[in-house]
């Protein structure tokens, strides 16, 4: 039985801060395909201002954040990253300072050729922004764009060695439907490394944003718990508010679409003390049997006596289950930054931090930022 009461204290507080961060984030372009609604660049309202940021400025912006962050995988967003004409020049420059490189993209221009050449260059994950009312063609509901997803899953399967990652933003109008999604997710372990849920949060333009739609994060919790049959094992906090967390993550482990057991908060610990690749995981991703042998030096006494006992049992209930692996799926919820009386409840340590006139500024509110809006981390 799961409770529905979130208890912070039972978790890991992932110690990450402004300035010493392993994330990097930089967006090259404003050009994109879709008009999201919600988008944080307003690229979903009238006449959107399209531009490609200078190249070399990017490298200056890479090399600060390294100085600043101590990061060690550069996030390249936008816009649609891989429609900015000198995208290749940025993942090889990346590589060459030692980082790892992840997209955040909304797949339209991806192929399998293409993340061959991307692989080669250095990226490592590729997080696709995938959902139902982005209006894309002939997908109207969740489980129909599971299709697309389908899509995406194969091109990961034939390119290995890549991560995969889906994103998603949620709210009351799409809740009913998040279980197909869940469902496609955790049938589609072997390729699907995270799972990124995003509360809809219409602040950046609107004064008055209508919060009708908002869905509480207790809601989506108890959904994970359910579905995944899975508890949170780490967090990171907001801010102002240090009873709500901003970043909440699970970590099931899978065999066969169904849950076997889930890192605890002593697990993610001992990984992130026994790391040697600068704690740019909450929790290791695509965690098959072999890592897992691995890992047991980090892995506490009962999560892996829960592995072990789901294992067995699901074996049992299906023999050919023996001939798959067990893979570990992150699953994250992005409670995303809100305006209080006291200034805004950011994320603490800002994962999505990037540069704006030389200064740490949160992504996610650039836009208010470059209004005159000032906005601290």
């Amino acid at each position: 039985m799961f409770q529905n009461n979130l208890n912070l204290d039972e978790l890991y507080k992932i110690p990450w801060t402004t300035y010493n961060n392993p994330n990097g984030w930089i967006e090259p372009t404003t050009y994109c395909q879709l008009a999201c609604p919600g988008c944080y660049r307003g690229l979903a309202l009238p006449n959107p201002i399209r531009f490609n940021e200078d190249l070399t400025s990017q490298k200056k912006q890479i090399d600060r954040l390294i100085e600043l962050r101590k990061i060690k995988i550069l996030s390249i967003a936008g816009g649609e990253p891989l429609l900015y004409p000198k995208l290749n020049d940025i993942i090889a420059y990346a590589s060459s300072k030692g980082l790892k490189s992840r997209l955040v993209s909304n797949g339209a221009a991806l192929t399998e050729e293409r993340l061959q050449t991307l692989k080669q260059l250095g990226v490592t994950e590729i997080a696709i922004h995938v959902a139902q009312y982005q209006k894309r063609a002939n997908f109207k509901t969740e489980k129909t764009i599971n299709l697309l997803r389908e899509k995406y899953a194969q091109i990961f399967r034939n390119v290995k060695g890549i991560e995969l990652n889906f994103i998603m933003y949620v709210s009351k109008n799409n809740f009913s439907q998040l279980p197909n999604v869940i469902n496609f997710c955790q049938q589609n372990a072997d390729v699907v490394n995270r799972v990124i849920f995003t509360f809809y949060r219409d602040v950046l333009f609107k004064k008055k944003p209508d919060t009708s739609t908002y869905l509480p994060l207790n809601k989506l919790v108890n959904l994970i718990q359910k579905e995944y049959q899975a508890q949170p094992c780490s967090y990171l906090g907001k801010t102002l508010d240090s009873k709500n967390p901003s970043w909440l993550f699970f970590a099931p482990i899978l065999l066969g679409g169904k849950t076997i057991g889930y890192a605890d908060a002593k697990t993610v610990e001992n990984f992130f003390k026994n790391s040697d690749n600068g704690n740019y995981n909450a929790f290791p991703s695509d965690l098959n049997l072999t890592g897992l042998v691995k890992a047991l030096s980090s892995i506490s006494p009962k999560t892996a006596g829960k592995i072990a006992s789901g294992y067995i049992k699901r074996i049992l209930k299906n023999p050919r289950n023996i001939s798959n692996l067990p893979r570990s799926q992150i699953v994250i919820l992005l409670n995303t930054p809100t305006p209080t009386k006291k200034g805004w409840d950011l994320c603490d340590g800002c994962p999505n931090a990037m540069l704006y006139k030389g200064k740490l500024v949160p992504s996610c509110l650039l836009e208010r930022m470059k209004r005159g809006e000032e906005i601290n981390l």
